[in-house]
């Protein structure tokens, strides 16, 4: 079974437009060969891939697995008829590549999480104070930064096939859904309670890229740096029913949308989970939210863009 989330590959018309971007975001940016790569400070890997391209687009998906669940995906996958492919770039060609129901190209390749080193954020809770004898409001000017790649929403041209190929044969867990509309995947392991999450659309495509943030603080000095940046807002501040994490979310420059993220639901292995089928309604997306979604939120500007080049 898949054991983590690695990276995000983009195609993009333009790098430095994507350097710029990630940049503000407060990623460190590096290039390979022709493509930029981007980390989260204080975690040793990759966590979003750019290539220049014609038009925006999701070029892949890297998980990271055990070498005998390697083995054992890998045995599935051709028993199932899906045909293994050579890797897309002469750099970072690990493990074995493949594409889904959709036609994302998805790589696996042996590879653990990487840690955190950044410390945690202190924060009282009633009974629990790990912030003794200082001021819980930040300045300002705060270091607000990501701190790792959480999840990843796709469009999906039928969501049920999409979770029964990544549930089958890659051996994740459905954990909620949104009626047809929406369905939220974790890892067979212990897992956040989505580190896939896919939507229905006419087409495939990227709808948001998620980055845990330290805390509600951070999430907003976050969002508020990239509008001051004059990157287009998404939607937020609020919280969502399914996963229950914070989230602010921001335009990229190419349509899609990037999540700032905190205190995500999270699913031991050995837990039971029961999955809940939510209407497909606007009030599914969220608990509360200083305003309703954007009726642009579920757009998939990945496919209007490939339709207007």
């Amino acid at each position: 079974m898949l054991r983590s989330l690695n990276h995000v590959a983009l195609t993009v018309p333009d790098l430095e437009t994507a350097q710029k971007f990630y940049a503000s975001m407060g990623l460190t940016g590096d290039g390979v060969g022709d493509d930029l790569v981007f980390r989260c400070d204080g975690r040793d890997q990759d966590q979003v891939r750019v290539i220049e391209g014609p038009h925006k687009r999701l070029t892949w998906i890297s998980f990271g697995a055990t070498v005998e669940d390697l083995d054992a995906m890998q045995t599935r996958l051709e028993a199932a008829g899906v045909a293994l492919t050579d890797p897309p770039t002469a750099n970072g060609g690990e493990g074995i590549w493949f594409r889904d129901v959709d036609g994302d190209l998805v790589n696996i390749r042996v590879a653990d999480s990487a840690p955190q080193t950044r410390a945690p954020v202190a924060i009282n809770n009633p009974g629990s104070f790990s912030r003794l004898a200082q001021r819980g409001a930040p300045d300002r000017n705060i270091d607000a930064r990501p701190r790792r790649l959480g999840h990843i929403l796709k469009f999906s041209l039928d969501v049920h096939r999409t979770i029964d190929f990544y549930t089958s044969l890659l051996g994740m867990k459905l954990s909620d859904r949104i009626a047809d509309l929406a369905a939220f995947l974790r890892f067979g392991g212990d897992s956040d309670h989505h580190t896939l999450a896919i939507a229905q659309s006419e087409g495939p495509g990227l709808h948001h890229m998620s980055f845990e943030m330290g805390n509600v603080d951070q999430i907003q000095f976050c969002a508020q740096r990239m509008l001051d940046a004059g990157y287009r807002d998404g939607w937020g501040f609020g919280r969502h029913i399914y996963g229950s994490n914070y989230f602010h979310y921001v335009r990229d420059p190419w349509g899609s949308l990037v999540e700032y993220f905190w205190d995500i639901d999270f699913v031991p292995g050995d837990a039971q989970w029961e999955v809940e089928v939510a209407e497909a309604n606007e009030e599914s997306l969220y608990q509360w939210a200083t305003s309703p979604p954007p009726e642009d939120f579920l757009t998939n500007y990945e496919r209007r863009a490939r339709a207007d080049a």
